[in-house]
């Protein structure tokens, strides 16, 4: 067996204790590369996942806020329909109440003579009229003018005036009140600035 010197003992010790420190240090300063990498990796990939879910609350968030705005434009929007309607029916209901007051008047004479005078080189001599029941302006009027033709009364004219139908010549004229009024929907609904905007 070979003898060594304690100096030698002592250097060969401190020289493997050396070596081992450095593995050490070198396995504790991996480790903490690794730890730091992977540290890194964990909070990039936390960043990540909550930018995500911060985007992804972001947008529901906005397809709910744009849900409830359409809705509250929809339901906006039936409300000034309604009031818009209301208006219309309150307008033509005054309008149909006026012409109604119209039909009463010594006025409606002349119009009904005046119709009459507009359409009689339309029209035959034996032309079917329909009028509003107890229309006797209407009744007298047509009586004036064409004495031969057929009168009807009719429940569906409401406000005055007459329709002639003449078979011969395929003619269908309206002259009513009621039909005169609601031709002018169209037009109130054109020119009223009601319009629906939100």
């Amino acid at each position: 067996m070979i003898q060594q010197s304690p100096a030698k003992t002592r250097s060969f010790l401190k020289a493997i204790n050396k070596a081992a420190m450095q593995k050490c240090n070198d396995i504790a300063k991996q480790i903490e590369e690794t730890t730091a990498a992977e540290m890194q990796r964990a909070e990039d990939e936390a960043r990540r996942d909550g930018h995500l879910k911060i985007e992804l609350a972001k947008n529901k968030i906005e397809m709910q806020a744009k849900k409830e705005v359409a809705a509250f434009e929809t339901e906006k929007k039936k409300e000034i329909y309604a009031k818009r309607r209301a208006y219309q029916e309150e307008i033509f209901s005054l309008a149909a109440k006026e012409l109604s007051e119209f039909a009463q008047s010594a006025q409606y004479q002349d119009f009904l003579e005046a119709c009459l005078a507009n359409i009689s080189d339309k029209v035959g001599n034996s032309p079917t009229f329909t009028v509003a029941e107890n229309d006797k302006a209407a009744l007298a009027a047509i009586a004036g003018k064409y004495p031969a033709a057929a009168v009807k009364e009719s429940k569906s004219i409401h406000i005055g005036g007459f329709t002639i139908k003449d078979s011969e010549k395929g003619l269908l004229i309206d002259e009513t009140l009621d039909t005169r009024l609601s031709e002018q929907l169209d037009w109130f609904l054109l020119h009223c600035n009601l319009k629906i905007e939100i």
